[in-house]
């Protein structure tokens, strides 16, 4: 005979404790999921550079400057913001900006569990329009995302947001215009259109050194400095570079 169990033992198999933050890798700030992997993966496909190593190279530049109030362009997988804030070399702040309430949330919850929140604020931004006043801040980044927006738009923007003496630091390719790296161009955005999926990559722009020069001192900018990342292997190659301007 099949007898009926009390209340509360059958309670007893539930667990009505209140539920626990899912926890984080310990490691923070690395690879957290397979969003920031993939991100990982198109970086080193398409650079041939290790992402979070190419992070830390451009944040010692971003450190030695000594620029205190700092502007990331684009949160995205929030490294680049938590990196730099969490520098014992770095006393600033860091203001990090997406349009991705998703990934914004994501890189709010990372500051809270490496008890960054003092050091770095994550907004909302749309449009490609920073929401901040005119000379915020002493320093502004850009890390391989520049490709993906109209130049002229966004070199103005990035001028109105930066104080007199400010940097711009974008981390991005530089292409060169011979006729062998164009047709390797075309070849790479049919794959990334068609293969991989990614139509807005196969739409990117890129320049070369000649170019960006140009329309960084067109926007306002009275000095550049480049740096080349990773040596060419040859003069078609595009080579993923540091890019320094001062306002």
């Amino acid at each position: 005979m099949k007898t009926e169990q009390p209340a509360s033992e059958i309670q007893k198999k539930f667990d009505f404790s209140p539920p626990r933050p899912r926890p984080f890798l310990t490691n923070l700030p690395a690879r957290i999921d397979t969003y920031e992997e993939g991100v990982a993966g198109f970086f080193r496909w398409r650079t041939g550079l290790e992402y979070y190593a190419t992070i830390d190279q451009v944040l010692d530049f971003v450190i030695n400057t000594r620029r205190m109030k700092v502007v990331d362009l684009l949160t995205d997988t929030g490294t680049l913001a938590l990196r730099l804030a969490g520098r014992k070399a770095f006393p600033g702040r860091v203001y990090s900006f997406d349009d991705n309430v998703t990934l914004l949330e994501r890189a709010r919850q990372r500051a809270r569990h490496m008890n960054l929140e003092r050091s770095i604020e994550f907004r909302s931004s749309e449009n490609a329009v920073i929401p901040v006043a005119d000379g915020f801040c002493e320093l502004a980044i850009s890390f391989f995302d520049f490709h993906r927006h109209p130049a002229k738009q966004f070199l103005t923007e990035a001028v109105r947001i930066l104080a007199p003496e400010g940097h711009l630091i974008l981390a991005e390719m530089l292409e060169p215009k011979s006729a062998k790296n164009i047709w390797k161009t075309a070849l790479r955005n049919f794959e990334l259109r068609w293969l991989k999926k990614n139509p807005a990559e196969s739409q990117a722009v890129y320049y070369d050194k000649e170019e960006i020069i140009r329309m960084l001192f067109e926007s306002g900018f009275r000095q550049v400095i480049i740096q080349e990342l990773k040596r060419s292997s040859s003069p078609h190659e595009g080579v993923f570079s540091l890019i320094a301007a001062t306002k």
